[in-house]
C-alpha cells in the first residue's frame, strides 16, 4: 500500500487568502504524484509555526473553501504577523468560538472507534486530514460532508 501523498505549504495564511490558486497547484501534484514544497509567492521567508502539510492533495484541491478555512484556522485576525500571531498558548482559542479542527483522538470518539484505527483511517485517506508542523488534525467541515456522503444504514441498499 503507498503513502498518502504530502505537500508542505510554506505561509498557511498566505495561502488561505488565496485557496482557489493553492487547490490548483494541489491538484497539479496530486496527478503528477509528486510532493515538492508549496512556496509564498509574497517572498517572505518560510518559519516552521508558518508551514502546514496538506495530506491527500487531491481531495483538496477540489474543496478550496474548506482549504482556505483548515489553513486560516481560528487564529486568523487576532493579530498581525502570520500564523500563530495572537494565540494565547498552543491550542488556545476563545471560548466563544468553536474550534474548526478536531484532534484525531477527538475525532475517533466522535465516530465512536478507537484512536489506533482513526490514525489508520487517516494514514489511508478514509478520514480527510490535514498536517499542521507535527500535529494532524481533522477539519469538522470535513468530517461532517463526510458524515452526511454516507447513507443511512436503515435504508435499503440496491
Amino acid at each position: 500500500m503507498t503513502e498518502p501523498l504530502e505537500v508542505v505549504v510554506i505561509n498557511a495564511n498566505y495561502w488561505a487568502d488565496h485557496a482557489p490558486q493553492l487547490a490548483q497547484i494541489l491538484r497539479g501534484a496530486s496527478e503528477r504524484g509528486s510532493a515538492l514544497p508549496i512556496g509564498d509567492p509574497s517572498g517572505r521567508p518560510p518559519k516552521p509555526d508558518t508551514m502546514a502539510t496538506v495530506v491527500d492533495p487531491g481531495y483538496w484541491s477540489g474543496q478550496p473553501a474548506e482549504l482556505r478555512d483548515a489553513l486560516a484556522g481560528p487564529e486568523q485576525g487576532q493579530g498581525q504577523g502570520g500564523a500563530g500571531a495572537g494565540r494565547l498558548g498552543v491550542g488556545a482559542i476563545s471560548s466563544t468560538q468553536e474550534r474548526l479542527t478536531l484532534t484525531v483522538e477527538e475525532a475517533a470518539a466522535a465516530l465512536g472507534i478507537s484512536r489506533a484505527f482513526a490514525y489508520e483511517a487517516v494514514r489511508r485517506g478514509e478520514i480527510p486530514s490535514i498536517k499542521i508542523g507535527r500535529r494532524v488534525l481533522v477539519p469538522r467541515a470535513a468530517l461532517t460532508r463526510m458524515l452526511g456522503s454516507v447513507p443511512d444504514s436503515d435504508e435499503p441498499t440496491q
